[in-house]
């Protein structure tokens, strides 16, 4: 399950990248990048059945904060979409943050139950 939801994490930092981020220039690149360093060492280390070290924190806690600020700019475009009643381009946008979003959670919940 672990490596399956780091799979998803990745493919859904890339779709994020790519369709949000590509012309951008902002510190959210750098969380996008971390998600995908995170998610690779998750995998790497879930086929070798490796325990969870420190780098896992040290990478975890940066992810789990741009997991904060994903949230705190998907709130952003529900709350302004509602105001201009405008959700023609926001819907897709929505539900990816919100993947993505629920992947890293569940992600770094079950690194932390992991025991190999």
């Amino acid at each position: 399950m672990l490596k399956s939801i780091s799979y998803i994490n990745i493919a859904l930092a890339i779709v994020y990248f790519l369709f949000y981020l590509l012309n951008s220039t902002s510190y959210a690149m750098i969380g996008i990048f971390t998600v995908i360093a995170f998610s690779g060492l998750t995998v790497r280390n879930a086929e070798k059945d490796i325990k969870p070290t420190t780098i896992y924190f040290i990478l975890g806690l940066p992810v789990l904060v741009f997991a904060g600020f994903l949230a705190i700019w998907t709130y952003n475009v529900i709350v302004a979409s509602f105001e201009h009643n405008y959700f023609g381009n926001s819907w897709l946008y929505i539900a990816i943050s919100a993947c993505l979003i629920a992947g890293i959670i569940i992600q770094s919940i079950l690194l932390l139950i992991h025991r190999p």
